[in-house]
């Protein structure tokens, strides 16, 4: 037992020594050093367990979560930067940064007023490709910087019409639909004549003035034009109001025969006792708005039906007012009444018929300015026979008809 204590103390001093030999070299023992230094005493029992120990500890252990591995970081997507304009001219104007698959903000485009939006293009004039569809998905792949059109359709508005405050459906006109921004002046029915002698000539729109017939302008269906947003925001039916002119007016005598003598001048015919004469009165005819909208003739047409009674000549006399008749007037006031009318004569006819009780047709036609015509209250005709001998006739109808017209040679 002395022996083997003593042989320990010997390499502890031995190990002793060549620790003491290192410092002094400056040679610091390293960490493998320092493990290899450790006492059987500090290895884990898992180094001097068996194999089969070693192989059970290498199992991962129950319920173990292993630590997820970190996920690549995408490069960031690319971004472009696009202009919008729309296709139409109005001024609307928007920049933002896109790429495919965004859904961008489109409403000072897709509100615009009168149209429905239906997507941007590369182009302002033909759909190439388009980039944001209807619903403001960026709908292709940006690649580059790019410059964009709004495109549109128009809605449709119908236009629905009265006539001087009447349904316009009551002279066969029917209502129209046209796209938003189109001339209305396409489809109205201006110049058109209806109920046989009023002409078309205007339209309204509550009391705003739209058009007449003598304009050339173009007038658009939009919000600048009838001063009114509401109608296109909703509404797709808008109201206009036709205005109409009197541009030709008749009128027809001959419930009874009338015999015209020629003892009596034109003024002095008799029938019932009143004095002869077959009138169309202008109180309807507005010549003012007739010379505005360019109508400068008047055509007149008298068509008398004759029957002669005995033999002679069959005079038809035309003025534009009518005589004064008062069976009182004396001699001098009568001439005087006769000179006056020289100023309303527009023309007459001299018809001979060529048998007796048979009767004929004629007519005098005459072309009388607008500006002479008005001078006068309407058209009326008075009736005179001549002959050598007994020359009485038989006014048996008479039809007159005055039409308004616009002669550029005149």
């Amino acid at each position: 037992m002395n022996h083997f204590r003593k042989n320990n103390i010997l390499y502890s001093l031995f190990a002793l020594l060549i620790s003491c030999f290192l410092c002094a070299c400056g040679n610091k023992p390293d960490a493998t050093t320092e493990t290899n230094t450790k006492s059987v005493t500090d290895i884990p029992d898992s180094v001097t367990s068996s194999p089969s120990a070693a192989k059970e500890n290498d199992k991962p252990a129950k319920n173990h979560t292993p630590t997820p591995s970190p996920t690549p970081i995408s490069p960031r997507t690319k971004r472009y930067h696009a202009i919008i304009y729309d296709n139409l001219a109005k001024g609307t104007k928007l920049e933002l940064d896109i790429t495919e698959g965004d859904i961008v903000n489109l409403d000072e485009f897709i509100q615009l007023l009168g149209y429905d939006f239906i997507g941007c293009y590369d182009s302002p004039t033909e759909e190439n490709e388009k980039y944001i569809d209807q619903d403001g998905r960026v709908c292709t792949e940006v690649v580059s910087d790019v410059i964009l059109y709004a495109w549109y359709e128009p809605k449709y508005f119908t236009l629905s019409f009265t006539c001087n405050g009447q349904n316009a459906s009551n002279y066969g006109l029917q209502n129209v639909v046209i796209p938003y921004d189109s001339d209305i002046c396409e489809f109205l029915p201006l110049n058109r004549i209806i109920d046989e002698n009023k002409l078309i000539y205007s339209v309204y729109y509550n009391q705003l003035p739209l058009t007449d017939i003598t304009s050339n302008q173009k007038v658009l269906l939009n919000e600048a034009t009838f001063q009114d947003s509401s109608i296109f925001s909703g509404n797709t039916k808008i109201v206009l109001d036709l205005k109409t002119a009197t541009v030709s007016m008749e009128e027809h005598f001959g419930l009874q025969e009338v015999c015209i003598k020629d003892d009596y001048d034109q003024f002095e015919q008799r029938f019932k006792d009143d004095y002869i004469c077959d009138g169309l009165s202008f109180a309807n005819i507005d010549f003012e708005l007739l010379e505005k909208l360019g109508f400068n003739m008047a055509i007149i047409n008298v068509t008398c039906s004759i029957r002669e009674k005995d033999d002679g000549k069959q005079e038809i006399y035309v003025y534009n007012t009518a005589y004064e008749n008062n069976k009182d007037d004396s001699k001098k006031e009568k001439k005087r009444k006769k000179k006056d009318m020289e100023y309303y004569y527009l023309g007459k006819k001299i018809h001979d018929c060529q048998e007796r009780d048979i009767e004929e047709t004629t007519t005098l036609t005459l072309e009388v300015p607008l500006s002479r015509v008005k001078t006068g209250t309407g058209i009326y005709v008075y009736y005179g026979a001549s002959g050598i001998a007994d020359d009485d006739w038989y006014r048996v109808k008479t039809d007159i008809n005055v039409k308004f017209e616009q002669r550029l040679d005149k």
